[in-house]
Order: C-alpha cells, then sequence, then structure tokens
C-alpha cells in the first residue's frame, strides 16, 4: 500500500467510493512503510486470506498416505547391495563389459601361442617404428580441432607408454618384465598393440587399393 504514495494523489483522483476509502485509509498507505511497521491501530482485520498450500506431487502423495507411511516409503528397510555388489552385477548384464571379456579371454587365452609376455616383447621390438595407435581421424582443420580431445589424449598416452616399454626394455629388460608380469599389464599394452597393427594393415591395404584405381583411371584403361 505505501508503494502507491509515490504514484500521485490518490484521494483526488478515486475519492467517493467505498473501495477507494478502504485504499487511502489504509495505514500503510497514510503513515508510509516507517509508520505502518509499529502494527495496526484496532478496528483494521489483519486475519489472512484463508487458501490452500501449494499442490505438488510429494505432498499429495503425503496427504493421501499419511506422514508415518509416507516417511516409511522413503526408508526402505530392505538390505541394499554394497557398491561392489551392484558394479559386479552390472559387469555380468553389460554387454559391452562382456564383449570386452570376451575379446581379452579369446586374444590372451593360455594355449594361443601370441598370449604369452615374451610374444608381446618381441612384437614390441619387431621393427623401428611402432603402429599407430590413434584410430584414423582428422584431428585439425576447420571445425576438425579435435587433438585435445580426452579420446585423442587416451590414445597418445598409450602411444607414449609402449615408447617408454621400449626404451625401458632395451635399458632394463629382465626388471621391465617383471614389471608387466606382477599385475599382467602386458595383457592391456599387448592389446592396444594388437589392434594397432590391425588398423596399420587395413590402412595399408585400403591405400594400396587407392593406388591402383587411380592409376588405372590416369592409364585410361
Amino acid at each position: 500500500m505505501y508503494s502507491l504514495r509515490l504514484i500521485n494523489n490518490g484521494y483526488a483522483d478515486h475519492a467517493g467510493s467505498r473501495s477507494d476509502f478502504v485504499v487511502i485509509g489504509h495505514p500503510q498507505y497514510n503513515l508510509g512503510k516507517i509508520g505502518a511497521d509499529m502494527g495496526y491501530k484496532e478496528g483494521w482485520d489483519t486475519t489472512g486470506t484463508p487458501c490452500l498450500p501449494k499442490r505438488s506431487l510429494p505432498g499429495d502423495r503425503m496427504r493421501r498416505m499419511g506422514k508415518g507411511k509416507y516417511l516409511e516409503s522413503l526408508r526402505s528397510t530392505e538390505h541394499k547391495p554394497s557398491y561392489k555388489e551392484r558394479v559386479l552385477a552390472k559387469s555380468q548384464s553389460d554387454t559391452k563389459v562382456g564383449s570386452i571379456r570376451s575379446l581379452y579371454s579369446t586374444a590372451f587365452s593360455p594355449g594361443d601361442p601370441q598370449g604369452s609376455l615374451d610374444t608381446f616383447v618381441d612384437q614390441l621390438q619387431a621393427s623401428d617404428r611402432l603402429p599407430a595407435c590413434i584410430p584414423h581421424r582428422t584431428t585439425s582443420g576447420y571445425a576438425n580441432h579435435i587433438r585435445s580431445q580426452p579420446v585423442m589424449k587416451h590414445y597418445t598416452s598409450i602411444q607414449e607408454d609402449l615408447v617408454d616399454l621400449r626404451m625401458r626394455l632395451r635399458l632394463a629388460p629382465e626388471a621391465t618384465k617383471a614389471h608387466l608380469q606382477a599385475d599382467d599389464a602386458w595383457r592391456y599394452y599387448a592389446l592396444h598393440l594388437k589392434q594397432a597393427n590391425k588398423n596399420e594393415g587395413q590402412l595399408r591395404r585400403t591405400k594400396m587399393n587407392a593406388t591402383a584405381t587411380v592409376k588405372k583411371a590416369m592409364s585410361g584403361a
């Protein structure tokens, strides 16, 4: 009400009706904000307007079920599995985890001659240049600046780890093999090295096919 005093002289504009008198005679309008903070005089009804509380889904459910049953529904007394149990259950039902596990089991089975640490070391030191672990994708140019993206950083770090392993195998072969054998870390790097060799072979075949197609087109045959 006291903000109406800042507009204009309301009595001069709207005097004469009952509603106007109630507005102009209101203590907030008459005395202003500071004068009305002390409360209203006798004769003014300060009873609030009856209204229903705001409706919401939790509020409706609480009024329907009762406070006691509603609180019981929020805190279930059943035993909840631990974090480890939930992760194990998810790994058994997740198809991606199952495919990765099967890939490891088929690639590094005990009877597989390629599934040994010595074979991985020989493949790692077979050539002077390691195959690129980074997927074949455009990492620079307009709208292709993904060199700093997490997936590229991941494969770059794997490439650096393989280079570091080659150097460590040359300097201290026995200590490096013992470190890789301790927690089977070599299986992780062997899988990426195998995938890198596969990608490099596929890229080489694609280039050879493309070169033959270009030569055939240029010769006019």
